[in-house]
C-alpha cells in the first residue's frame, strides 16, 4: 500500500531523528537514494531551505515533546540543486508513558501549485515595486531581489544600448552586483538573437564556455564572467514597441533548472519591466522636450535655438547625430549646429544647395518629412549619400522647417540602430520641427533688432581710439546678455589743446533707444564741453543744468578725469558714479580708488561741483568702468570693489589689453553680464628715453643703468627689465666694439628707448661707423643679432654710408611660472647682484688645495677685454681649479666668448669645476645661447 502512494513515506526515531524507514517516492522526488537517508540522520536537516529551517525545525521538536500531528511546508534542495516545495503531514506516536515512540510522515510534491501561488504573489509584489517611488534602477534592483532565491541565484535587468550590447543597471543579490555591473556591456550570443527579436523568454538549459566567450569581447570580461558563473539560465526581452530595449536574466547553479511555467513567469515580469521602463521614457522624453520647448522659447538667437534643439533632441530620442540647418537668402541651407558627428564628416553638408539627391534638401524642396528606417531605405532612395554615411548610421529622419507653408531651414536626425519611426515618434518630430521652425523665425527677427541695436550703440560710441602722447588707452564695452535693446552705459576719450586728454565714463539709468538717446545727447554735451576747455567739475555743472532739461537724464552717473601727460597731473570730478582706480607699477605712489571730488548724481544738484588732483607716476594705470563691472546678485558694491582691485593689482604691469580682457574674466559671469559694462583704461607712459655717448666699452654700464631706471619707471615686471636689458646690451656692444674698429679715436652711439600704446618697447641703436662682416662660424661671439632676434621681434639692422642703424621692437611678457631648478655638479649659488656699472673683475684665493677664480661684476666687453688675459693664464695652471661664476651680475656674448675658453680649457684640464648663477641676467643669458649645458654637460637634465 504504502509503495503505491505517489508520496514520500518515512518514520523516523524521535530521540535520535534517525530514519527506520523511507520509501523509494523519496528518491524519485528529491534524488537522494534510499540508503543515503537511512545512513545519514542530518541529512534532511541540511537540505532545508535556509529561510525555512529555524521554524520548521522549532515546531518538529515542539510536536515531539507534547504534539501530535502537525503540518508544515516548506522548501527543501533536491540532489540536482533545484528547490521543491513538500506538504509535511507528521503524527507522533506515543506508549502508555506518553513518552515519543515514532514520528510517521507523509510528504507531498507541492512545488507545482506553490510556483503558481509564488509567481502570482511574485507578480503582485513586482507591481507594487514597480509603481512605487524611487528611480528606474532603484525599482529595477527590487524587482531581481524578489528573483533571489526562489527563481535563481541572481538576476539582472540589461538595457540596450545603440552598440547592440547590453549594460547591467540592476543586479541582486546585492553581494554579487559590483562583480556583475563591472562586467560592462556584453552581447547577446548570435543563437538566442532570433528569440530576442520575436520577443520571446527562452531558457538556457546548460551555460557552455562557449556561450561565455560569445558573450563577452576580450578574456578580462569572458574570466570575469566564468568566476560569477552560472549553469542554466532564464532570459526574457524587454519589447517596447516592437524593439526590444533590454533584457531581464535569471541564473542557477543548476542544470536544466528552468521549465515551461519559470519561462512564462519572465515572459510576464519582462513585458512588465518594459512597461515600467517605457512610462519612465515617455516621462523622462516629455520633460525633456518642455526643457527644449522652454530652451527655444528663451533663445535670442538662430545660433542659440539650434544649439538648445540638438543636443536636447539627441538625449530625448537617442540620436547618433543631430543637425539642425538655416535656409539663407542664397537659397542654400546652411548647418547651424550639428553634434555627435565625427569631425570631418559633416563638413560637405555645411552648404548644401536644395537638391532632391540628398534628404535634408529633398525634404527642403518637397516640404515634407523623410523617413528611412534603417541603411538599406538610405541607400536605395539616396545612392550618392552611401560614401559619406558612417559605418553605423542605420536610420535617418529629415524634416523641413516650416512657418505656414515658408521653408526656413531642415532638421536631421541619424541612429544607429534601425528605426521604425512609428506614428507617436513621427507625431513627436513633427511637433518638434514646428517649434523650432517658429524659434527660427522668432530668432531671425531679434537679430535683426539686435543688429539696429548694436548699429546704434556702436554709432553713440567713439570709433577708434585717438593717440595721445605719452598715454596708452584701451577700452571694452561689453553688452548686457539679455535683451537686445541698446544700452545707456557709453566712454569717451578726447585729446585737448595743450597735449592733455579728457576720459570719461557714464551710465544712464533704464536701457533699450530711450536710454541710447539720453546717452547720446549727455556724451555730446559733455564732450563739447570738454573740448571748450572746462574742467571736470565745472564741465558737470553745466551738464546738470542740461540734463535738467532732458527727459530720463536724471539720476544719470559721470565721472570725468583730465589728465596731462606731461606732469601727469590728474583732475577728475563724479556725478553719482563709482569711483576710478589708480594703481602704480610697483606699489608706490598713489594708489587705490580716487573717492575725491564725488558729488550726487546728475538732476540732484544746483551749484558748483568738487573736484580733486593728485599725480600720475609714469606707468601708473587709471581704470574707469561703469557700476555693471562691480555689481553682482548676493555681494556688496564693495565686495565688487575689493575683487576689481585684486584683478587690476595682479596685472599692473600687463599690457593694457591683457589688463582689460583679465579683469573682464574675473568679475563678468561665463554667463555674460547681466547689465552693460563700459570700462576704460589708461596708462601714463614714460618720457622717450635719448642717450647720446662716446661708443667706449665703459659707458656701456651707463647705458644699462639709464635703460634700467627707466624701463623700471615704465612699469616692466623685473624679468622683462633683465631681458630687455640682454637685448639692449647686445645692440650697444655691437656698436662699441665692431663700428669705429678702424677709426682714430671713439665715435658716437645714439640709444633711443619709447614705449608704444601696446606696452612694447621700442628699441633705435644708431652710430656713425661702419661694422664688419660677420664670420662664417662666429662660435659664441658675433651672435649679438641671433640673442636679440630671440628676445625680440622686428629686428632690423640698416646699414649706410653714414652708420649702420639697429631697431627692435620688445614685447614684456608675462614673468612665467615657476620651474623646477636644475642641479650642477656642484651646487649652484644664488647671484649676488652688482651694479650695473662695475664692469668684472677677477678675485684668486686658495682654500683647502684649490685655486679659487672668481668672476666678479658685468662682463661687458669692457669687463671681459679687463680680466681675459688674467683668467687664461690662471687656467693654465695645472692645480685644482673651481671658476665661481655665481656673482656675476651682468652677461654679453662678447663675455659668452671668455665662458666658452674657460669650457674648453675644462675639457683637457685635470680637475676643473665651474659654479653657475641659479638664477639672474647671467643665467638667462647661459641658458638663452646654451652654454649652461657647454660649462657643466654632467649637470644637463639633472634637478637643481
Amino acid at each position: 500500500m504504502v509503495a503505491g502512494l505517489n508520496a514520500i513515506v518515512w518514520e523516523r526515531d524521535p530521540s535520535t531523528w534517525r530514519f527506520r524507514f523511507v520509501n523509494a517516492r523519496a528518491e524519485e522526488v528529491l534524488g537522494y537514494p534510499v540508503r543515503q537517508w537511512l545512513d545519514d540522520p542530518g541529512l534532511w536537516q541540511r537540505i532545508l531551505h535556509p529561510d525555512d529551517a529555524d521554524e520548521v525545525l522549532s515546531t518538529v521538536r515542539a510536536t515531539i515533546v507534547d504534539g501530535d500531528d502537525v503540518s508544515l511546508t516548506y522548501r527543501v534542495r533536491a540532489a540536482d540543486g533545484r528547490w521543491v516545495w513538500l506538504q509535511h503531514l507528521a503524527h507522533v506516536a506515543r506508549d502508555e508513558t506518553g513518552t515519543a515512540s515514532a514520528m510517521h510522515s507523509v510528504l507531498v510534491d507541492v512545488s507545482d501549485s506553490k510556483r503558481r501561488e509564488l509567481a502570482a504573489a511574485l507578480l503582485a509584489a513586482a507591481g507594487r515595486v514597480l509603481t512605487g517611488p524611487g528611480s528606474v534602477e532603484e525599482r529595477l534592483t527590487s524587482v531581481t531581489g524578489l528573483l533571489v532565491p526562489d527563481l535563481c541565484d541572481w538576476a539582472a535587468v540589461w538595457l540596450r544600448g545603440d552598440d547592440e550590447r547590453y549594460r547591467p543597471v540592476a543586479v541582486a543579490p546585492a553581494g554579487l552586483a559590483d562583480r556583475v555591473r563591472a562586467l560592462g556591456s556584453m552581447r547577446v550570443p548570435d543563437e538566442f538573437a532570433v528569440e530576442l527579436r520575436a520577443g520571446r523568454a527562452f531558457a538556457v538549459p546548460e551555460v557552455t564556455e562557449q556561450l561565455f566567450r560569445a558573450a563577452t569581447t576580450d578574456e578580462a570580461q569572458f574570466a570575469a564572467l566564468t568566476e560569477i558563473g552560472g549553469v542554466s539560465g532564464l532570459a526574457a526581452p524587454l519589447t517596447i514597441g516592437g524593439a526590444v530595449v533590454g533584457l531581464l536574466t535569471c541564473t542557477a547553479q543548476a542544470p536544466d533548472r528552468y521549465d515551461d511555467a519559470d519561462i512564462a513567469l519572465a515572459a510576464d515580469l519582462g513585458q512588465r519591466l518594459a512597461t515600467m521602463v517605457a512610462a519612465e521614457r515617455l516621462a523622462a522624453q516629455r520633460r525633456q522636450l518642455h526643457e527644449i520647448t522652454v530652451a527655444l522659447s528663451a533663445a535670442g538667437t538662430a545660433a542659440e535655438a539650434a544649439a538648445a534643439l540638438t543636443t536636447g533632441l539627441r538625449d530625448v530620442l537617442g540620436a547618433s547625430v543631430v543637425a539642425v540647418c538655416g535656409l539663407g537668402e542664397d537659397g542654400l541651407l546652411h548647418t547651424v549646429d550639428v553634434v555627435g558627428a565625427p569631425p570631418g564628416r559633416w563638413d560637405r553638408y555645411t552648404t548644401m544647395p536644395l537638391t532632391s539627391s540628398v534628404p535634408l534638401p529633398d525634404a527642403v524642396l518637397t516640404r515634407r518629412p523623410v523617413w528611412l528606417p534603417d541603411r538599406a531605405a538610405v541607400v536605395a532612395r539616396y545612392p550618392a549619400v552611401e560614401e559619406s554615411l558612417s559605418e553605423q548610421t542605420q536610420g535617418v529622419a529629415a524634416l523641413p522647417l516650416l512657418v505656414g507653408d515658408r521653408p526656413v531651414g531642415a532638421l536631421a536626425l541619424t541612429f544607429r540602430t534601425p528605426r521604425p519611426f512609428d506614428a507617436d515618434e513621427r507625431a513627436l518630430l513633427l511637433t518638434v520641427a514646428d517649434q523650432v521652425a517658429v524659434a527660427f523665425e522668432r530668432a531671425a527677427l531679434a537679430d535683426v533688432r539686435r543688429e539696429m541695436a548694436e548699429t546704434l550703440q556702436r554709432s553713440l560710441l567713439p570709433g577708434d581710439i585717438p593717440a595721445v602722447d605719452r598715454l596708452a588707452v584701451t577700452a571694452r564695452y561689453l553688452p548686457a546678455m539679455q535683451g537686445t535693446s541698446a544700452g545707456g552705459d557709453w566712454y569717451d576719450v578726447l585729446p585737448l589743446t595743450g597735449g592733455a586728454v579728457a576720459v570719461a565714463v557714464g551710465d544712464v539709468v533704464g536701457d533699450g533707444a530711450p536710454a541710447a538717446a539720453v546717452m547720446g545727447q549727455l556724451r555730446s554735451a559733455l564732450a563739447g564741453l570738454l573740448l571748450a576747455d572746462f574742467s571736470p567739475a565745472q564741465a558737470l555743472e553745466v551738464l546738470d543744468r542740461f540734463a535738467a532739461h532732458v527727459p530720463g537724464a536724471r539720476l544719470s552717473t559721470v565721472s570725468c578725469s583730465r589728465l596731462e601727460p606731461d606732469t601727469g597731473r590728474l583732475t577728475y570730478s563724479h556725478a553719482g558714479h563709482p569711483p576710478p582706480l589708480l594703481t602704480g607699477t610697483d606699489g608706490t605712489g598713489p594708489n587705490g580708488y580716487l573717492d575725491g571730488g564725488l558729488g550726487p548724481a546728475l538732476g540732484l544738484h544746483a551749484g558748483s561741483r568738487p573736484e580733486a588732483t593728485t599725480k600720475l607716476s609714469p606707468g601708473a594705470t587709471l581704470v574707469l568702468y561703469t557700476d555693471g563691472l562691480v555689481e553682482r546678485r548676493g555681494a556688496t558694491l564693495d565686495d565688487g570693489l575689493e575683487r576689481l582691485t585684486a584683478s587690476v593689482t595682479a596685472r599692473r604691469s600687463a599690457p593694457l589689453p591683457a589688463l582689460l580682457d583679465g579683469v573682464l574674466d574675473d568679475l563678468v559671469d561665463v554667463d555674460g553680464a547681466t547689465d552693460d559694462v563700459a570700462l576704460v583704461a589708461v596708462r601714463l607712459l614714460p618720457a622717450p628715453l635719448r642717450l647720446d655717448l662716446p661708443a667706449e666699452p665703459a659707458r656701456l654700464a651707463a647705458v644699462r643703468r639709464a635703460a634700467r631706471g627707466w624701463a623700471s619707471g615704465a612699469g616692466l615686471h623685473p624679468d622683462a627689465v633683465e631681458d630687455l636689458l640682454l637685448a639692449l646690451g647686445e645692440a650697444t656692444g655691437n656698436a662699441v666694439e665692431h663700428a669705429y674698429r678702424d677709426a682714430d679715436g671713439p665715435g658716437r652711439v645714439i640709444v633711443e628707448l619709447r614705449l608704444d600704446g601696446a606696452g612694447d618697447v621700442v628699441v633705435s641703436v644708431t652710430d656713425t661707423g661702419s661694422w664688419r662682416p660677420p664670420p662664417a662660424d662666429p662660435g659664441f661671439r658675433g651672435r649679438g643679432l641671433q640673442i636679440i632676434s630671440a628676445l625680440a621681434r622686428d629686428v632690423d639692422l640698416s646699414p649706410g654710408p653714414s652708420g649702420t642703424a639697429l631697431r627692435f621692437v620688445f614685447t614684456p611678457a608675462a614673468p612665467p611660472p615657476a620651474a623646477p631648478r636644475r642641479r650642477a655638479a656642484v651646487d649652484a649659488v644664488s647671484v649676488a647682484q652688482r651694479a650695473d656699472g662695475q664692469p668684472a673683475t677677477l678675485d684668486v684665493t686658495d682654500a683647502q688645495g684649490r685655486r679659487c677664480l672668481a668672476l666678479i661684476g658685468a662682463l661687458d666687453l669692457a669687463g671681459t677685454t679687463a680680466i681675459r688675459e688674467l683668467v687664461l693664464a690662471e687656467l693654465a695652471d695645472p692645480r685644482p681649479i673651481t671658476v665661481d661664476l655665481t656673482r656675476l651680475g651682468y652677461l654679453t656674448s662678447v663675455g659668452a666668448g671668455l665662458l666658452l675658453e674657460i669650457a674648453e680649457c675644462a675639457r683637457s684640464h685635470g680637475d676643473l669645476d665651474i659654479l653657475l648663477p641659479a638664477t639672474g641676467p647671467a643665467r638667462r643669458m647661459l641658458d638663452l645661447t646654451g652654454l649652461t649645458s657647454a660649462l657643466q654637460p654632467e649637470a644637463d637634465g639633472l634637478p637643481n
